[in-house]
């Protein structure tokens, strides 16, 4: 756990100029806005250097309505959605389909928990269907779609260009990679989705962010490519 100032202490003991942070994945309206009252305080507090997104509770009366006050009162993003206790199912689906489609109203990127499909099992992980999150994907056209974890590997089928086309906005974060992948996952994914699809995210306070930075550093990557991943990508799609 951490909060505001533990974050703001460690981008500057390790040279991070802006963070997103996000809220966890209530269910309920009174806690998610609790967080979310939290997290524009955060923002307010460091001028800006945390980036906040919000969370968009499962028993909301309206997606829609809720999504437009997030909006309003200052959020750049939705997420991180996950589904933690039941896991991803149908009507899950439609919760995330209709989150999807209210922030593409409101021109906010949506960020999503995926989990790889394979290896060892750990506190969190569960089985998304990659062919739901493929359905949703193209009922989306134009929607900034985050997928942490790298997708849990999803970003590999864009080896198929029926998917690469569908997943034009589809954007992939870099968090827990050290637990994950090895260090020449940046370049395989740099390769397959491209650079500036890449995002640098870190699963703080779970792992710092030096964790990242010398690895992507010392990958293959040209100097263009790294600036994107470690910033320059994530600035231009939240920031303008």
């Amino acid at each position: 756990m951490a909060g505001h100032e533990d974050l703001l202490e460690a981008m500057n003991r390790d040279g991070i100029d802006a963070a997103v942070a996000m809220g966890f994945p209530w269910t309920d309206e009174e806690s998610a806005g609790l967080h979310n009252d939290y997290l524009l305080e955060s923002s307010r507090e460091s001028a800006g250097r945390i980036v906040p997104f919000a969370c968009v509770p499962r028993s909301c009366t309206s997606i829609t309505a809720y999504t437009r006050d997030l909006a309003r009162a200052g959020f750049r993003g939705i997420g991180e959605l996950a589904f933690y206790h039941e896991g991803f199912n149908a009507l899950q689906e439609d919760f995330l389909a209709g989150v999807i489609s209210a922030a593409g109203e409101c021109a906010l990127a949506v960020c999503l928990h995926l989990n790889e499909p394979l290896g060892h099992d750990y506190p969190g992980k569960y089985q998304t269907p990659f062919s739901s999150i493929y359905r949703i994907v193209l009922e989306h056209p134009g929607v900034p779609i985050i997928l942490s974890h790298w997708g849990g590997g999803i970003l590999f089928y864009e080896l198929m260009p029926e998917v690469r086309a569908a997943f034009a906005h589809v954007y992939y974060d870099t968090a827990a990679s050290p637990y994950l992948y090895r260090d020449d996952v940046y370049a395989a994914a740099a390769g397959i989705a491209g650079p500036g699809k890449i995002l640098f995210g870190t699963d703080f306070p779970l792992l710092s962010a030096a964790r990242y930075v010398h690895a992507i550093e010392a990958s293959s990557l040209d100097e263009g490519a790294i600036s994107g991943i470690l910033g320059e990508n994530a600035r231009r799609l939240l920031l303008g």
